[in-house]
């Protein structure tokens, strides 16, 4: 089907009147033709200073809807467009829409004009940055972008992302030569002391802009008209093809209502694969990069999986946050609706949280709360962006999906590949999918090449050949400190390289960490390279410390400064005012190429950035994780220090977060060790009560310490309680009548330095889990995989020789 895409003569008689050029016009009727005909995405940045780019986008996207508005029931014919859509939709998105902000003023120009040539057509939705998780899941055919003042790298991908094929954006921004030299509202949440807002950096904006002009599919108007750059040839009409129809497969076990809703192949192989988990359990692994459909298929495939088993079904949705998981509950209750069921929804400050209908119910959980649930399908979107140890306690369910996007701005990419399907083949066996073509526009957009190019999302580390790994085997590597200056202006291959790893290394990657890499005055990296040049581990630093006298006294009574996140924490939980005063080094990520893991780079490269800080004359280097077993383990056996572990677990990754500490200057040795003194007393206490959860081969690692002396810290025994714990190690006394003598005993075989009891992992595990934890009996047989009367048995043996050590010790 030919369309002719010209607007009508109304609506140039109105542009004229507003000043329009015929030339703005014709090059905006041009991209929406191209969009329409390559069913792709196209971009108009309109560059000026006055509120005549709003009223220009204005009059430019009201003409655009309103001709797409006039064709919209051959895009649904097409497929191009859903059934039930039946006005054209607009997203507006800027940084503020409260009375009086320009942000408003901005808005309010822009809506004049739209309002008068869209009409009825159209339906526009505005929100700001900060609460773009209203939108997500949801589909634009228009949207503009206000960067005028402020943006966050982090919303440019999640809302681009919302625009379909056939669609237009539009950005206002300020004139270019202006925003490469402009601070934004981002930079100016940059700002910690000792630095001021002089001494951020604009690296990113200006990468952003000379990416508007490097890539296809984008054109460049200023407010008064002028064409900066604009299509070669001018296109009044477009060919639209319908999206071509999907094979259903003959016989299928869901109903074919379901598999009718799929736009793709890849759809329809999702909606297979759940159906082989009705006859047999099993686990399914679904990738696809953004755009694909993934949850969408989820979503449809679940409910099919719930009315095949034919009884009442419960499925545990989780994901990093409930944002990501609004596209599977609505299209899990479209599938519903379509299938003549009435679905109850559950919301929470406007976002799905459960969903029911006639015995099936789908509820979402935190990652770290949803294995603990009893359900018929575990269902784990996003999960590369979850915590590994708590992927896998979903292992052991029966019927269990992980899902995940493998580029994208939720983060982490392959490093769910490497780093967790690795491990869980050893454990169970599971199909594997991947989803390739896009649901939402065609393959090749222009609009998808540029983003993922400007926020580096599809960044990959370097290959690595065997004469590397020969290098790395005799550590013939070097330490650099990049210039960033060149890496990000000339778009050198050692950012992406550098990225790269940080991608794969499961780091939850947000494009906002390469803006603070880009403009932070603080931060910093630092490489690890070969003798060959290849980047081979990624470190990003922060310089932290050297506080002001005033700002600590403020830090004591509350005050939070930008940046500072070690000192902070040493003024508030360890009252050392004098901390804040030292320089030194936060460890913000460090990451060692996925192909070299466990080789020993990334204890090579703490050794080189420590020796930079000795000669820099800093005091200490520290750094802040989510704590798992593997990580505190690599931190402890570099030399450092755990001095804090927060009280909660981080919602998103299920983690809680430790601080480690390196002395460098014996001022800093002194605050250190006295911290990690603290730390291991307190966590004796804790483990009874704020973490009586955390895992117990982590606590064994936080414990550790590397001043390798016993903590000063008095145990008392009254006489009774030595003559009861006689009774006890002689099998008189059973463990719950004696459990007041036990604990200071556990206590200080905890406490004690590097001249304590030899124990095996297994002894010090239940320690900490049925002593310090008080966990039951039979919640510590399962631990261990043995009985409780094995179990009793064998605390008390642990005990009978901590007792017979220690005796002398107590008074």
């Amino acid at each position: 089907m030919t369309v002719k895409v010209r607007f009508d003569k109304e609506v140039r008689e109105y542009a004229k009147g507003e000043k329009v050029r015929d030339s703005v016009l014709k090059l905006t009727e041009t991209a929406l033709a191209q969009a329409l005909e390559k069913f792709h995405r196209r971009m108009i940045i309109i560059e000026g200073d006055t509120l005549r780019k709003a009223e220009l986008a204005g009059i430019l996207a009201g003409a655009s809807a309103r001709t797409l508005g006039e064709i919209l029931d051959d895009l649904r014919e097409k497929r191009l467009r859903d059934e039930s859509e039946d006005k054209i939709g607009l997203l507006y998105a800027t940084d503020a829409l409260g009375e009086e902000t320009f942000g408003r003023k901005r808005y309010e120009a822009f809506r004049k004009h739209f309002d008068v040539l869209a009409g009825s057509t159209a339906e526009v939705k505005a929100v700001t940055f900060k609460h773009t998780r209203d939108i997500l899941g949801r589909t634009f055919d228009i949207l503009v972008l206000d960067m005028s003042y402020d943006y966050s790298p982090n919303d440019l991908g999640r809302i681009i992302e919302t625009v379909r094929g056939g669609g237009l954006i539009f950005i206002l921004a300020h004139p270019f030569e202006k925003w490469k030299n402009m601070w934004t509202g981002f930079h100016k949440s940059l700002v910690t002391p000792p630095y001021t807002i002089d001494d951020v950096k604009k690296r990113f904006n200006r990468r952003l802009i000379r990416k508007f002009t490097e890539h296809d599919g984008i054109y460049i108007i200023t407010e008064n008209g002028k064409l900066k750059k604009k299509p070669k040839r001018n296109k009044g009409q477009a060919k639209i093809k319908s999206r071509k129809g999907v094979p259903i497969p003959e016989e299928t076990l869901f109903p074919r209502e379901l598999y009718e809703m799929a736009l793709t192949e890849g759809q329809v192989e999702v909606l297979k694969a759940f159906e082989g988990l009705v006859e047999e359990e099993g686990m399914l692994v679904l990738t696809a990069d953004r755009g694909r459909g993934k949850s969408v298929s989820v979503g449809i495939a679940a409910i099919g999986l719930a009315l095949a088993l034919g009884k009442r079904t419960r499925v545990v949705v989780t994901a990093p946050e409930p944002e990501n998981v609004q596209a599977l509950f609505r299209f899990a209750k479209r599938a519903l609706e379509r299938l003549g069921f009435k679905p109850h929804v559950v919301e929470e400050k406007g976002l799905i949280k459960e969903l029911y209908a006639r015995k099936i119910g789908l509820r979402y959980y935190p990652p770290a709360e949803g294995y603990k649930k009893t359900a018929d399908l575990y269902i784990l979107d996003e999960a590369a962006g979850i915590h590994v140890p708590i992927l896998h306690k979903y292992l052991n369910k029966p019927r269990v999906v992980y899902s995940s996007t493998i580029h994208g701005y939720e983060g982490a990419g392959r490093g769910f590949s490497v780093k967790f399907l690795k491990k869980a083949r050893e454990k169970r066996s599971f199909k594997e999918l991947h989803m390739e073509e896009p649901i939402r526009y065609a393959e090749n957009d222009p609009i998808e090449k540029w983003l993922f190019d400007v926020l580096l999302l599809d960044a990959e580390p370097v290959e690595l050949t065997e004469e590397d790994y020969g290098l790395i085997k005799n550590k013939e590597v070097y330490f650099e400190e990049p210039d960033l200056d060149d890496w990000f202006e000339k778009d050198r291959e050692d950012l992406r390289n550098f990225v790269g790893i940080y991608i794969l290394a499961h780091y939850r990657n947000r494009p906002s960490d390469v803006a603070l890499l880009a403009d932070a005055p603080h931060h910093r990296g630092r490489v690890l390279r070969l003798k060959n040049g290849k980047i081979v581990t990624a470190v990003q630093i922060a310089e932290e410390g050297n506080i002001p006298k005033k700002v600590i006294e403020k830090m004591a009574k509350g005050y939070k400064p930008r940046g500072n996140i070690i000192p902070d924490m040493m003024v508030k939980h360890h009252m050392a005012k004098e901390f804040a005063k030292l320089k030194g080094y936060r460890i913000v990520r460090i990451a060692t190429h996925p192909d070299a893991m466990d080789m020993g780079l990334g204890s090579k490269a703490l050794e080189l950035l420590e020796k930079e800080a000795r000669e820099k004359g800093l005091d200490w280097i520290g750094s802040g994780f989510g704590a798992s077993e593997e990580l505190v383990r690599f931190w402890v056996r570099n030399g450092f220090a755990v001095v804090h572990l927060s009280p909660a677990r981080n919602p998103v990754s299920g983690e809680f977060t430790a601080i480690v500490l390196k002395p460098i200057s014996e001022r800093a040795k002194k605050l250190i060790r006295k911290a990690n003194d603290e730390f291991r007393i307190r966590l004796t206490e804790w483990l009874g009560d704020t973490h009586r959860e955390i895992e117990p081969e982590i606590v064994r690692w936080l414990f550790e310490t590397p001043f390798g002396e016993a903590v000063d810290y008095p145990i008392h025994l009254t006489e009774v309680q030595r003559k009861r714990l006689d009774a006890f190690t002689g099998k008189v006394l059973t463990y719950d009548t004696v459990v007041d003598a036990v604990k200071p005993i556990v206590k200080l075989y905890f406490l004690d330095g590097w001249m304590k009891p030899y124990l095996d992992e297994r002894q010090i595990k239940l320690l900490i889990y049925r002593v310090l934890q008080a966990h039951s009996w039979e919640e510590t047989a399962r631990l261990i995989d043995r009985t409780e009367t094995f179990t009793m048995i064998e605390v008390r043996d642990i005990i009978r020789g901590l007792w017979y050590y220690y005796k002398r010790v107590i008074s």
